[in-house]
């Protein structure tokens, strides 16, 4: 009957079986995939604790510190090596797996609690890559596991109620929202279920362990002077920034279909094992839509399942009880931020749930026993056959030596990532200091450099201490590192630091090393020559302006604005203009300067938008005119795109206006071009603006 276990012998002996299993299936994974933001975050704030820096003043973060702390303890112990953290992380999933197994055997005698182990055991190598890699979730995951199966021991003994209150605190400590709903989940699952005679002991076990946790950190952080910090770090600024860093929740009707909230961002959506085959500009179909659908649907029907079970079908064991607590902490991850990467910290608990609850087959014994054996030969397979998949598309490590890991990611298999990291290392001294723009801490580790901002990433909201600080940094800072990853999922680096992106424009230039290069996404931005103040940012004044498109016989149709937001590309952010058959343009009236300079850029070949990649049609003209009485003339012309070979590069365009300063004029922006041109086709301006001089600028 539910409840029943084996032999203590028999269970000990199962137990430890299936956590070796599940140690060995993440070790597998662990010397593949280097992890850009989550796992760099804490690999910089680990070297950076080792250094002297204490967390949440001198490095700002918004989760809890023992992923910090712990790391960095590590690295004293066992040395600064990214497979340090990784080895831990082996560690701690294989004790998890033992503990969901321990939570099967107790809620059903029979062989399906086999089937909950080999899906723990699996998670690492069929979810690749967050529970093989050393991020808050993960850990926080993994010892919420733990703390489940402690609190089903604490039942029977109030000691490991309080070890499980420890863990507890300790799995909050990691993320907050997981630990804080494990910690009321478990602590109304241990009064439903302890006996009449000690109802609340569980309970008081349970607090008494998270409490000791929880003064022990708050002594911790007091005695540094950090408490405030600390404080402030893990209450107050989460809520400030939870809009920000809201995401659409997936759809679930019409089935088969993207919303149209998602559906410019799927790729964030669809499992990662699908888009490592098909890439990322995969076009999903009807079948995978639906299954994304489903995994995200599987949590929802799980508890759901759990609640039918105990109305139809009379008690539950507690174990059942208990990890119905864990599914639910695990299901808190997925809001506000709903995308896959939050997503799978939640699948193994809802898949192990459903088998928790699964009827008892009332077949005979050999027949239960092949189903079981079925069930995990399937899981088996799989696993193998994803895993062997994983490593058969990888290739060698190529991040430098503090990053030894194959890549397997189709970006990370280009040579855009390893040729900023050599650029990096060749041009730096360990310890120097660059500054990393957008989600890629982990270029820090990779170059032993040292960041001169609290900031290992976008932090949302914060805006103008963020900005002061960054700058201050930026003005003796020769080198930083920046991506072409703005999504609408995530953030645009020109809302979110419009100032820095702004000094970013205006102060550092492309290596040459970088200029036309295929891979290019990640570049290495140097300390250049001035280019002057803006004056007029022409892109904060496009909706001032007046756009218009020119039609087959020459004449100009206005009023046609582009309705999609566009990413920035290679240090500039990107004004579009809508297109006609002939070409189109915008016009902007305009007091000039003095001192002014028109300056932007042309040419690059395509641009992401929320709604499509758009192409920028070949053989094209680019032309700056000015009307001042009454007629424009012509200021500057470029043709761009002209050889059938398209370089992923700008090409400058610069106008001296002197002498039209102090009139008012009208600047024409336009394309412009002899064949038709399609309609998939866009035309744009890299940061038009119109600048003052170096020695003009009085601003300073």
């Amino acid at each position: 009957m539910d409840g029943s276990e084996d032999s203590p012998t028999g269970l000990s002996r199962a137990t430890l079986l299936w956590g070796v299993l599940g140690a060995m299936t993440c070790a597998s994974m662990i010397p593949l995939e280097p992890n850009m933001l989550e796992e760099g975050l804490i690999l910089e704030a680990a070297q950076r604790l080792i250094r002297g820096d204490h967390l949440y003043q001198d490095i700002v973060a918004f989760t809890g510190p023992l992923p910090f702390e712990g790391l960095a303890l590590l690295f004293r112990v066992f040395g600064e090596e990214i497979l340090v953290g990784r080895a831990a992380v082996t560690v701690l999933h294989g004790a998890a797996t033992a503990a969901i197994f321990a939570l099967a055997r107790s809620a059903r005698a029979d062989g399906l609690a086999h089937v909950a182990g080999a899906l723990a055991a699996s998670t690492p190598i069929l979810l690749f890559p967050l529970f093989s890699t050393y991020f808050y979730t993960t850990l926080a995951v993994s010892i919420g596991v733990v703390a489940s199966w402690a609190a089903l021991a604490g039942l029977r003994n109030p000691r490991w109620a309080i070890v499980a209150g420890v863990l507890v605190a300790c799995s909050a400590l990691c993320k907050q929202t997981v630990g804080a709903v494990l910690a009321l989940g478990l602590l109304v699952s241990l009064v439903a279920c302890a006996p009449a005679a000690s109802r609340w002991r569980p309970a008081i076990g349970l607090t008494i362990g998270g409490a000791l946790v929880t003064l022990v950190t708050l002594v911790a952080f007091a005695a540094t002077g950090g408490l405030g910090a600390l404080i402030y770090s893990l209450i107050e600024l989460p809520l400030t920034f939870q809009s920000s860093f809201n995401s659409p929740h997936m759809n679930f009707w019409p089935p088969g279909k993207f919303s149209e909230e998602i559906i410019g961002s799927d790729i964030f959506y669809l499992p990662y094992f699908y888009s490592l085959l098909y890439g990322v500009w995969a076009n999903p179909g009807w079948g995978i839509t639906l299954l994304t659908q489903s995994l995200y649907a599987l949590p929802y029907v799980a508890i759901l399942a759990t609640l039918v079970r105990r109305w139809r079908g009379g008690a539950l064991a507690p174990a059942i009880w208990i990890h119905l607590a864990t599914l639910l902490a695990m299901t808190s991850n997925i809001f506000p931020r709903a995308d896959w990467g939050h997503l799978v910290s939640v699948l193994p608990s809802a898949a192990i749930q459903l088998v928790l609850i699964a009827p008892r087959p009332a077949a005979e014994l050999v027949v239960r026993s092949r189903l079981t054996s079925a069930l995990v030969g399937i899981l088996v397979l799989a696993t193998a056959v994803v895993g062997g998949t994983l490593y058969w598309i990888s290739v060698e490590p190529s991040f430098g030596p503090r990053v030894p890991l194959r890549v397997v990611n189709s970006g990370y298999r280009t040579d855009a990532v390893p040729h900023a990291i050599r650029y990096i290392r060749e041009h730096t001294e360990p310890g120097d200091a660059i500054f990393v723009a957008r989600a890629e801490p982990l270029i820090y580790f990779a170059t032993d450099t040292r960041n001169p901002t609290p900031y290992g990433g976008v932090i949302p909201g914060m805006i103008e201490e963020q900005q002061r600080v960054i700058l201050e940094a930026l003005e003796t800072t020769r080198y930083v590192v920046m991506s072409d990853i703005d999504q609408p999922v995530f953030t645009y680096y020109y809302e979110e630091l419009p100032e820095v992106q702004n000094f970013l424009e205006r102060h550092f230039k492309i290596p040459r090393e970088f200029i036309g290069r295929k891979s290019n996404w990640m570049l290495v931005l140097e300390r250049g020559p001035d280019r002057g103040a803006t004056h007029t940012d022409l892109i904060e004044l496009a909706s001032k302006g007046r756009p218009w498109i020119r039609m087959r016989d020459g004449s100009l149709d206005w009023g046609h604005v582009v309705g999609d937001q566009i990413a920035a590309a290679q240090n500039r952010r990107l004004l579009p203009i809508a297109l006609g058959v002939r070409g189109g343009g915008i016009d902007f009236d305009l007091t000039i300067p003095e001192g002014a300079i028109f300056q932007a850029d042309v040419g690059f070949p395509e641009a992401t938008g929320f709604k499509a990649v758009y192409t920028h049609p070949p053989a094209s003209q680019m032309v700056v005119s000015i009307k001042t009485n009454g007629e424009f003339q012509r200021l500057a012309a470029k043709n761009v795109l002209t050889t059938k070979k398209k370089l992923r590069r700008w090409t400058p365009i610069e106008v001296d206006l002197s002498k039209f300063a102090g009139q008012d004029v009208t600047l024409r922006l336009q394309l412009r071009n002899s064949r038709p041109i399609r309609r998939i086709e866009l035309g744009w301006w890299g940061s038009p603006r119109i600048a003052l001089r170096p020695d003009a600028d009085r601003s300073g």
